[in-house]
């Protein structure tokens, strides 16, 4: 369904501004376990560094990125186009003690000068977006040059009959349990061309063409399988093995 851009970024945040309250429900939203969150920073340590960067966590939805990034030392800001994620990520920053600057802006249109960051991350936001390269090419400018992107993308989901009518399933157990609609799809309203997943071929290609160097892509295999583990059983059986990448990049 296509919209115009100013339609499209509405009825996204209007999407996103519902979820805020239900988002950390699911399981595949938060760290599974402590093994999860220190091996979350280890790939930080190694794609932006140990600690003292400014880095700019785009999508930055309930604080998952923005808190590991300043328990380990980082200056972080933190970006949404949803005002009530701002809101729930800052009361959990909040309550850890940290130190995050929160705003609302567009992951396509950042409030930013030019060479502002050491490096850019966030973590499944390129396939919420109706314009995935204009995205890549401004998360570009603001990065220092020899500044890092670090970012985390599904690939495309599994499908079959089987796998949907589990799916059907868990969405009844979900419905009851987190509070929220999960038949309401947001790839479904607005026309989001890497929603659903994307091939990391397609993804590596257009970093390239952006002008990203020493592009790499990653699939993160020890914390599907840590998630995995420790979600309830529900999700677990209508999982649809949709392996999760870790793609990093400099900025020339």
């Amino acid at each position: 369904m296509s919209e115009t851009k100013s339609g499209a970024k509405s009825t996204i945040r209007s999407y996103w501004d519902q979820r805020s309250s239900t988002f950390d429900l699911s399981p595949g939203h938060v760290a599974s376990c402590q093994r999860e969150v220190d091996a979350w920073k280890a790939i930080f340590q190694k794609n932006i560094g140990k600690t003292g960067k400014k880095v700019l966590d785009v999508g930055a939805g309930t604080g998952f990125l923005s808190i590991m990034l300043a328990e380990m030392g980082h200056n972080v800001v933190g970006v949404d186009l949803s005002e009530e994620m701002i809101k729930v990520a800052k009361k959990k920053i909040g309550d850890r003690g940290l130190k995050v600057a929160l705003r609302v802006a567009d992951a396509e249109n950042l409030p930013f000068d030019s060479g502002s960051f050491d490096a850019v991350v966030n973590r499944a936001v390129l396939w919420t977006l109706p314009n995935p390269e204009r995205a890549l090419t401004e998360w570009k400018r603001v990065l220092q040059p020899g500044g890092h992107l670090c970012f985390f993308l599904h690939g495309p989901h599994s499908s079959g009959f089987s796998v949907k009518l589990l799916k059907q399933f868990t969405n009844l157990i979900i419905l009851g349990r987190e509070r929220r609609n999960p038949w309401k799809s947001l790839y479904e309203s607005v026309d989001l061309p890497m929603g659903g997943g994307v091939e990391p071929s397609r993804v590596t290609d257009l970093l390239k063409k952006v002008g990203f160097s020493s592009v790499r892509s990653e699939p993160l295999t020890e914390i599907g399988r840590m998630k995995s583990e420790n979600m309830p059983w529900y999700y677990r059986i209508s999982s649809q093995k949709s392996t999760q990448y870790c793609y990093s990049c400099r900025n020339q």
